[in-house]
């Protein structure tokens, strides 16, 4: 710093532990400048993808059509509505997306009394909760592993774990859906056969798979 008349250093050492470790200015109240990975996130119908994850400042907004594309390499074709915050909405990131035909919602440029749609701001609130998930629940913001690749499992491994809640979830209420119909049909059958005592021993039937695979999940989860 001294010889080449400058005030900082690239890829200076800032932990002795986590050599791989770099400082990311915020701006916060509490925090100005934090320590640690830097991820992003997709969520698409309640499931989380890892899009990126650096232990470097990045800008998100800088990428945001390269997420884009890996939502096409995953599904196989783009969205059809992207729902992001003001720091991705750039003018090459509007463009971007009226030529491939995706709709985005999201505060839009100009005066806000020309706007016909607005974004409520609860409608971010899905994936901003599954970062509070992660770190509140599972200790995303307490990871204790030091080397650079160990860390980055651990922060795989939270985002793993919100994946199969949500799909836990997701298969307890296609189980009651199943059960449901299974117990209309059961209906059905029993007003054209007549049969009460038929009906009965399937409904207990029903209600024996209900209760093992309430446990099952209960324990899964």
């Amino acid at each position: 710093m001294y010889s080449n008349s400058v005030h900082r250093v690239d890829d200076r050492i800032v932990s002795i532990h986590q050599l791989h470790v770099r400082p990311i200015v915020r701006g916060k109240s509490q925090a100005k400048v934090e320590f640690g990975a830097k991820i992003h996130l997709s969520l698409i119908d309640g499931i989380s993808f890892l899009d990126e994850l650096s232990w470097d400042a990045f800008n998100e907004g800088s990428h945001m059509m390269e997420y884009i594309e890996k939502y096409r390499n995953r599904f196989g074709l783009y969205p059809m509505e992207v729902l992001a915050d003001q720091i991705y909405c750039k003018r090459i990131n509007r463009a971007a997306l009226k030529e491939k035909g995706i709709k985005r919602l999201a505060k839009p440029l100009g005066r806000p009394s020309a706007v016909q749609k607005h974004v409520s701001p609860g409608e971010r609130h899905p994936i901003e909760g599954k970062f509070g998930q992660a770190k509140t629940a599972y200790g995303l913001n307490r990871v204790k592993a030091r080397l650079r690749e160990t860390s980055e499992s651990w922060i795989a491994s939270f985002i793993l774990v919100l994946n199969l809640v949500k799909l836990a979830g997701v298969a307890l209420q296609s189980l009651f859906v199943n059960l449901l119909s299974n117990l209309s049909a059961q209906v059905i059958k029993m007003h054209r056969s007549h049969s009460y005592a038929d009906f009965l021993r399937e409904y207990k039937n029903i209600i024996q798979i209900l209760y093992s695979k309430q446990v099952e999940l209960k324990y899964l989860s």
